[in-house]
């Protein structure tokens, strides 16, 4: 029993991460519906409009993306574009949101709406999600 309990101990310490994402402190259900959408548009033409194929780069980027959110953080909804790029959306309202784009390249655009102000840009995601998306996130969620 102890050397049951020790293993169990020992696998946690050696993959925190793992073990978080795992919990229901994480986001396994976001990972789920990020494998639904990249899954539903791998195919070119999976909107019957000619749109780009997901590609798994971007699944890819877009799960390190939300695997970097800080836990306790809100999980994203998740979409495709045309383009084949990743959609990760917070909303609260049609006047408080926040829409960011992953590529197959790493690329991250992002655009919110406040009210009647409006931030876009472009970020590098390198070492986790840029702070001003951590800021933009918090801000759709206050009050």
């Amino acid at each position: 029993m102890a050397t049951q309990f020790s293993q169990i101990v020992d696998s946690a310490a050696g993959r925190p991460q793992e073990k978080i994402r795992l919990s229901t402190l994480g986001h396994q259900e976001a990972f789920d519906q990020l494998w639904e959408v990249w899954n539903e548009c791998r195919q070119a033409n999976w909107d019957g409009y000619r749109a780009l194929p997901v590609s798994q780069d971007a699944y890819r980027h877009a799960y390190l993306f939300v695997e970097s959110l800080p836990v306790g953080f809100p999980a994203p909804t998740f979409g495709a574009e045309p383009s084949g790029a990743i959609t990760l959306e917070w909303y609260r309202s049609q006047r408080r949101l926040l829409s960011v784009s992953v590529t197959g390249d790493g690329e991250v655009f992002y655009a919110a709406l406040f009210g009647t102000n409006r931030v876009h840009g472009r970020e590098d995601p390198l070492g986790g999600v840029p702070k001003i998306l951590l800021n933009l996130i918090q801000r759709v969620y206050s009050a």
